[in-house]
């Protein structure tokens, strides 16, 4: 029986847009060989973004489409919350699991042109 390793992407503590950006990047070269089997590790993310959440999707049905699986590593609380309130985190768990000795990709953050700074924030009328 031949073992199958899994690519294992290690995310930032922001996994906003650009983060998705490179998410679908490094996929895509490194699932071009074979059956796909990755393991997104969510335990340093502090902040996830909807285009965060539509990576995850995305790269889950991208796995999918090549018969490969996708499984969640290990995850700090504050995605973990994210992930239940969006009902996300039981999408994830359909998947089969598999061993851990794998390559890992490690996306740093990236500073894109498009962020743009917060703005104060807003106080709203106190109705009693």
């Amino acid at each position: 029986m031949e073992k199958q390793s899994a690519i294992v992407v290690k995310l930032p503590e922001t996994f906003n847009a650009a983060g998705a950006r490179r998410l679908k990047r490094e996929l895509k070269n490194k699932m071009s060989n074979g059956t796909p089997r990755v393991v997104i590790d969510l335990s340093k993310v502090k902040n996830i973004d909807l285009s965060g959440l539509e990576a995850l999707l995305n790269c889950m049905d991208e796995v999918a489409r090549n018969d490969g699986a996708l499984q969640l590593g290990e995850v700090s609380a504050e995605a973990a919350t994210v992930l239940e309130l969006t009902r996300m985190d039981r999408l994830f768990h359909k998947f089969p699991g598999f061993s851990l000795d794998a390559p890992t990709v490690t996306l740093s953050p990236e500073f894109a042109p498009e962020q743009v700074p917060a703005e104060s924030p807003v106080q709203l009328p106190v109705v009693a």
